[in-house]
């Protein structure tokens, strides 16, 4: 019989079933719609069904044939959650059946509770704790409310197995240090949460400025909030409301060894709170972005200072382990990709103003614009380095804004400017770019033309005659 064989055989077909369950399902969610037929009802489509919801119904079979099979189908589905806020408002119609509905469905809105899945999955983990422990990842979406932050953490409490888990920015403020602190802790059963994300979002004027949510409790203060079990940590987004900062992260640093910093989209984070977290993890830091956004949100900004004159480069090549590299820097070193047992793999991208201690001169300076090309020339001989090894590195600097990609000895950016300049002479060997325009972080509907791309040395040419610049 089909149960009698080992677990791990009978779960992959268990879940090759599901799988095949999943594909008959209904993947969209449809309610009713008469604004673009003159009145006559008609069927519109609402949203795709969240991916938990498909688990779910895909093992409603599995779960009715016996306990194993029904304890199998609850760890499957239960694996990942995400929680939402409910956004919008029902109408009821008077028929399940669209063509019985006589003239139009009613207007009478019924109010839904935007936190009723919250709720809900309290109350749920609260009798049913072995659903609980299912749980591997769980992401929350829309609670930015003190009460909310409160259902948040009850739910968080009842998950003895949780791996993953992404978070609104204000449970940093509206949790306490024991929310903070059994979050964190290493478990009875010897697991420990390995993977924070906070996410932040602007909320309404209404918002910010009512009194009752400008609170915060400071858990960072407290010695029991530990993030030494944590191995990644992403912040993304910018808010208006109590924003993570740099002191958060030097509080965060004082006890964290990340494998993976993730940092984007952020204002209010500078590369003083980056360097408190990768001193921190120096020694095991494998993964570091940091894609900072100005306050406008459209532009990457010079990055600022580190507060106590640390050199950003040196600090990076201290991270032994560092294998992947997204970062935004003031300036980059000569001597950054000098190192050839540097064990950096996969994308490496990075962002900068200048060369360090020619900020000003790189588009002035023949001595420096060569220093920077001496740059590149040391970061194809470490791609080269790596590829004898047998490791792929792929290397991308963004200066002002030129793409420049060493391995190919290639630079892509707008050479419009060049044409005019150099009467259609320069330059000669252009071809389409697949790497632009970005500007500094996407199109964002600017008046931007498509980028074109050209040879390092007839980059250098046109750099050296005046036709482009720095």
């Amino acid at each position: 019989m089909i149960s009698r064989l080992p677990f791990e055989l009978l779960s992959s077909i268990l879940e090759e079933a599901a799988y095949s369950n999943a594909r008959e399902i209904q993947h969209y969610t449809y309610g009713v719609d008469t604004t673009s037929t003159k009145g006559k009802v008609q069927r519109a489509l609402r949203g795709r069904v969240a991916n938990d919801s498909l688990r779910w119904l895909s093992t409603d079979a599995i779960r009715q044939v016996n306990t194993q099979w029904h304890d199998w189908a609850c760890q499957y589905a239960f694996r990942d959650l995400y929680i939402r806020r409910w956004r919008g408002s029902e109408r009821w119609t008077q028929s399940r059946n669209l063509h019985t509905i006589q003239g139009y469905p009613s207007k009478d809105v019924y109010y839904r509770d935007p936190y009723c899945s919250l709720r809900k999955t309290v109350a749920l983990f609260a009798t049913h704790p072995s659903l609980a422990s299912s749980v591997r990842r769980i992401f929350f979406d829309g609670f930015y409310g003190i009460e909310t932050t409160a259902l948040i953490f009850q739910v968080l409490k009842c998950c003895d197995g949780l791996d993953s888990v992404a978070l609104p920015w204000i449970t940093l403020r509206y949790g306490s240090a024991d929310d903070w602190s059994h979050l964190l802790q290493l478990r009875q059963n010897g697991t420990a949460l390995s993977s924070l994300e906070l996410l932040a979002v602007d909320l309404k004027q209404s918002q910010i400025k009512d009194h009752a949510r400008q609170v915060d409790k400071h858990p960072l203060r407290s010695h029991t909030v530990d993030f030494g079990h944590l191995r990644r940590i992403k912040l993304s987004g910018s808010s208006d409301l109590m924003p993570i900062n740099d002191d958060d992260l030097v509080a965060i640093s004082r006890t964290a060894r990340l494998r993976e910093l993730h940092i984007t989209g952020t204002t209010s984070i500078t590369t003083k709170g980056l360097v408190a977290l990768g001193r921190a993890s120096e020694a095991t830091l494998r993964v570091l972005e940091h894609s900072p956004l100005s306050d406008d949100g459209f532009e990457h900004p010079n990055a600022s200072s580190t507060g106590d004159g640390s050199h950003l480069c040196h600090e990076i090549l201290q991270c032994p382990h560092l294998r992947d590299l997204a970062i935004s820097l003031p300036t980059i070193c000569v001597d950054l990709f000098s190192d050839p047992s540097a064990k950096w793999a996969g994308d490496v991208q990075i962002r900068a103003a200048g060369v360090c201690g020619q900020l000003s001169n790189l588009g002035k300076s023949r001595d420096a614009q060569q220093g920077f090309f001496n740059i590149l020339s040391q970061a194809r001989s470490l791609i080269q380095a790596q590829q004898k090894r047998e490791i792929d590195l792929n290397i991308e600097l963004y200066i002002d804004h030129f793409i420049f990609e060493p391995s190919k000895q290639l630079v892509h950016a707008d050479l419009s400017l060049g044409e005019i300049l150099s009467d259609g002479s320069w330059p000669v060997m252009a071809a389409p770019s697949s790497k632009g325009p970005y500007g500094q972080t996407g199109q964002y509907g600017k008046d931007e033309r498509a980028y074109q791309c050209v040879h390092e040395e007839e980059f250098l040419e046109g750099l050296q005659k005046g036709y482009i610049s720095f």
